[in-house]
């Protein structure tokens, strides 16, 4: 019994860990770090789906204005609920290559983060720092 459950244990540990990237990962797939003029072509218009590492998705499109409407479920805001809310918000590509985001939520707080983008493929993957053990935020960015 104690080593099914240690086996159980370790395994859950694995694979949690599995799921975070951090940008030495990134790099070693072979990302490619997304220039401002990338950005600049690929953000207006582009609809984005954001996954945080608590396991909320969010949604929303970006406007030619700069602004948006974004949802999201709010798990792990939640207590692991789903819990539906929406925010208004503002987006722009930053001198520097970043893809910044402000979103005024009306069941939480605000947030106003940027995040350096790199592709892989076709998974996109964004980054608050540019350090090997920064933690990656999953994104997915269509037209």
């Amino acid at each position: 019994m104690f080593r099914v459950i240690a086996a159980v244990l370790f395994g859950v540990c694995g694979v949690a860990q599995a799921q975070v990237l951090t940008l030495a990962d990134v790099k070693a797939k072979n990302a490619v770090q997304l220039s401002a003029d990338d950005l600049k072509q690929l953000m207006p218009s582009a609809k984005v789906v954001s996954h945080t590492n608590a396991g909320s998705t969010r949604k929303w499109e970006n406007g030619t204005d700069g602004t948006f409407v974004a949802s999201s479920d709010s798990k792990g805001v939640a207590a692991g609920r789903t819990r539906m809310s929406t925010g208004q918000g503002t987006w722009r590509v930053a001198d520097n290559g970043r893809y910044c985001v402000t979103i005024k939520w009306s069941l939480t707080s605000s947030e106003e983060w940027c995040r350096y983008i790199f592709k892989e493929g076709d998974q996109y993957y964004g980054f608050g720092k540019l350090e090997d053990d920064a933690q990656a935020t999953a994104f997915e960015f269509s037209k």
